[in-house]
């Protein structure tokens, strides 16, 4: 497999442990993906944003995204649910001919251009198929699955109850693409039973977390509303963390808690659940930068594991 990374904004500004993580457990110590730099990515642009309010900037923008991997015969995986939307969208917009000579124009003014990723040749004629672009959760779940994770796991998560919050930009469909089941996605789940933890059910687990649509620059106070509604159905679960494939969703579920002041759940990437469970030292996943502690949940994965 090859991969190239799409990080975002809100991992390496907030949360950089998620990068580094999910570089850990796809490199060549684990899971043993070849990832492809690119360091001229920008803003993918976000969808409730850009998408809402200037749907040519915001498809210039990600369309000039898309340019710097179509020759690199690697996917485009994200690890960020908005990215993910948006990028995924752009793609399916870009096959639309007319939309895709008017991106090109605006391409052209920094020599580039949008073709798609080459898959033959017929003759004189080049073939091509849109970028591939992939959520992180996807990708390990259908290129490994979860005997593939489970083969990888060293400290499995024995008796921890996770909460799973899949977050609605990796569940919606787009108009042509559904990733999982948005009624019952089982992806998530999937990854965090492979880990050897317990995926816990209860009510409202498809339910926002709160900051999705911008909710929260603009209303900061509804989306803490919608947040605790949640939250209070994954303490009654007894859960030990949470596990999430979004950084803005993990955010909001950190931050929110403290605003909240209620009983602290610690909120995790699937990707820092995975590489402790793969044996990575927590020192190296980034975990100081979370608001939430998440020592005390370390303290139960060392009791649990066997090294």
């Amino acid at each position: 497999m090859r991969y190239s990374l799409f990080v975002g904004c809100t991992i390496p500004n907030r949360f950089p442990g998620v990068e580094n993580s999910t570089r850990v457990i796809l490199g060549p110590d684990h899971l043993g993906a070849e990832l492809v730099e690119i360091n001229e990515f920008t803003c993918c642009p976000a969808l409730p944003t850009f998408y809402s309010t200037d749907r040519v900037t915001w498809l210039v923008t990600a369309a000039r995204n898309l340019v710097l991997v179509q020759d690199k015969n690697a996917d485009l995986v994200t690890m960020c649910n908005g990215c993910f939307s948006s990028l995924l969208k752009a793609t399916e917009e870009l096959e639309n001919v007319n939309k895709c000579n008017f991106v090109n124009a605006a391409l052209a003014s920094v020599g580039k251009q949008y073709r798609g990723r080459l898959v033959r040749r017929e003759g004189n004629r080049s073939i091509y198929e849109p970028v591939r672009v992939r959520h992180i959760i996807e990708a390990l779940y259908t290129d490994f699955g979860r005997e593939g994770i489970a083969d990888r796991v060293r400290h499995p998560l024995s008796g921890l109850r996770i909460a799973v919050h899949n977050g609605c930009h990796f569940l919606r469909p787009t108009t042509r693409t559904s990733v999982d089941d948005p009624a019952k996605p089982v992806m998530l789940d999937t990854m965090v039973e492979a880990a050897g933890a317990t995926s816990v059910d209860f009510p409202d687990k498809q339910a926002c977390c709160g900051a999705g649509g911008g909710i929260r620059l603009q209303v900061p106070k509804l989306a803490n509303a919608i947040t605790k509604d949640k939250y209070e159905c994954i303490h009654a679960a007894g859960t030990d963390a949470i596990v999430t494939g979004c950084p803005y969703c993990l955010y909001q579920f950190d931050h929110a808690q403290k605003d909240l002041k209620v009983h602290p759940i610690p909120v995790l990437h699937i990707s820092q659940l995975l590489a402790l469970a793969f044996g990575v030292d927590a020192e190296h996943l980034g975990f100081e930068w979370h608001f939430v502690a998440v020592r005390p949940f370390l303290k139960k994965v060392d009791a649990v594991g066997v090294v």
